[in-house]
C-alpha cells in the first residue's frame, strides 16, 4: 500500500475539473473515501494555450509532496514533465496521454511513473508509442479517448496501484 497526502486529477486540453476529472473522483472516493481529491483548473481548459502554460501552473501551486497526480490526456503529460523537471516525488498516472504536446516533450524515465494508453487511441495516435521507455507503461486495446466509457476499469487500476499491486489488476483488465 502506497501512502499519499492527496490525489490532483488533471484534465485534458479543452477539459475543466467539473468534466471527466469530477466523475473520475466521484467512482475514486466510493472506493477510497478517505483520500483527499483536488481538481484544479488547468491553463490548458483554453484550446488555444500550450501546455507548457499549465506544466508552469503546476510547479507554482506546490503540490503536496507524494501526492498521487492522475492526469488524463494532456493533463498526464503535463504531470509527466512537472515530475520529469522537478517533483521526482510525486507518484504520476497518465490515462490516455501523448508523451508529447505543443512544446513538452518528455524526455526520461522517472520512478513512481505509470501510462495506460492505447496505440488505436486516434487522439493520441503516433504520440504514445515511446511511454515504454518513459514510463511503467500498459497497452489496453479497449481503451480509447472517452474516458467516461472506462470509469469502472480505471478505478479499479488506480486502486491496484495505490495497493502496491498494479501488475494484478493488468492481468485483470485487459
Amino acid at each position: 500500500m502506497i501512502s499519499v497526502p492527496a490525489v490532483y486529477l488533471l484534465h485534458g486540453k479543452g477539459g475543466s475539473p467539473n468534466g471527466t476529472v469530477a466523475k473520475l473522483e466521484e467512482s475514486l472516493h466510493a472506493a477510497w473515501p478517505d483520500l483527499r481529491y483536488v481538481r484544479p483548473a488547468l491553463q490548458h481548459s483554453d484550446p488555444t494555450i500550450a501546455a507548457e502554460m499549465s506544466v508552469e501552473f503546476l510547479r507554482k501551486l506546490q503540490l503536496e509532496a507524494g501526492s498521487l497526480v492522475i492526469g488524463i490526456s494532456l493533463g498526464g503529460l503535463v504531470a509527466s514533465k512537472l515530475q520529469e523537471e522537478s517533483r521526482p516525488d510525486l507518484h504520476v498516472l497518465c490515462i490516455s496521454s501523448p508523451t508529447w504536446a505543443d512544446g513538452v516533450k518528455l524526455l526520461r524515465r522517472a520512478d513512481h511513473r505509470v501510462a495506460l494508453y492505447s496505440l488505436a487511441d486516434e487522439v493520441i495516435s503516433g504520440r504514445v508509442e515511446n511511454w515504454p521507455r518513459l514510463a511503467e507503461a500498459y497497452e489496453f486495446h479497449w481503451l480509447d479517448h472517452d474516458t467516461d466509457k472506462h470509469l469502472g476499469p480505471l478505478t479499479r487500476l488506480v486502486g491496484y496501484y495505490l495497493r502496491g499491486d498494479l501488475s494484478l489488476g493488468v492481468r485483470e483488465s485487459t
